[in-house]
């Protein structure tokens, strides 16, 4: 028999008793008509389900082949529970080197942006090199000080770029700051409903770079990179 499983370029969660998506490849999050969310769940559980209904499933690309599907975990990430942006961070002057490699870093990743499709920036970044959040363990006093000086550095810097502030912008961008500095941290894709809301930030164990605590954990991860 035939095992499906979901699309390495399409993640999802669980917000309450609904499904949400996001489709890196096609620049877009969406969900399911109620009897498609019923099957795709009655399936992922392992329940017998007719071949008709995972038939859907299969045209709309939501199930592929198990043996066509790119090999790799799915990320996960813990709870938000430190922010940088809340933490006492001693200011540092900004130096204009600093400011200048923000520009750069912000500007091109804003045509890239424009230019690409998601999937394309983030494999940019090595996003599909994922491995779970579990398993890194707590960060070191010295990582975690370079870690909130060099995110720091980067926000502080961000406030004279003239681009406005955008989460997936900012958010690649800060990663690819903290990647030229050999720091190495995750951007978590997360949602909310009722109303609707698509949120990402930066974050490494449970500390977020460039938000607030209370912001992340209002958003159910959906992807991590």
């Amino acid at each position: 028999m035939t095992h499906y499983v979901v699309r390495d370029d399409l993640s999802f969660c669980r917000v309450g008793e609904h499904f949400v998506f996001l489709d890196i490849d096609n620049d877009r999050y969406f969900s399911l008509p109620h009897s498609m969310e019923r099957t795709l769940a009655s399936y992922l559980e392992g329940n017998r389900t007719p071949e008709l209904d995972i038939g859907r499933l299969i045209e709309r690309r939501i199930l592929v082949d198990q043996r066509s599907a790119a090999i790799g975990g799915r990320s996960n990430t813990k709870p938000a529970a430190r922010s940088a942006m809340e933490a006492p961070i001693p200011a540092q002057k900004l130096r204009l080197f600093d400011l200048l490699e923000v520009l750069a870093i912000v500007l091109r990743t804003r045509l890239e942006l424009k230019l690409f499709t998601l999937k394309h920036v983030l494999d940019g970044l090595g996003a599909g090199r994922r491995f779970p959040v579990a398993q890194i363990t707590p960060l070191a006093a010295l990582l975690e000080h370079r870690l909130l000086d060099a995110a720091a550095i980067f926000r502080h810097a961000r406030l004279y770029v003239p681009v406005d502030m955008r989460c997936l912008l900012d958010s690649i961008a800060m990663a690819k700051f903290l990647r030229r500095r050999q720091l190495h941290a995750h951007i978590v894709f997360g949602v909310a409903l009722d109303p609707f809301s698509a949120h990402c930030w930066v974050q490494l164990d449970d500390y977020v770079l460039n938000d607030t605590v209370g912001n992340v954990n209002s958003h159910t991860p959906i992807r991590v990179v």
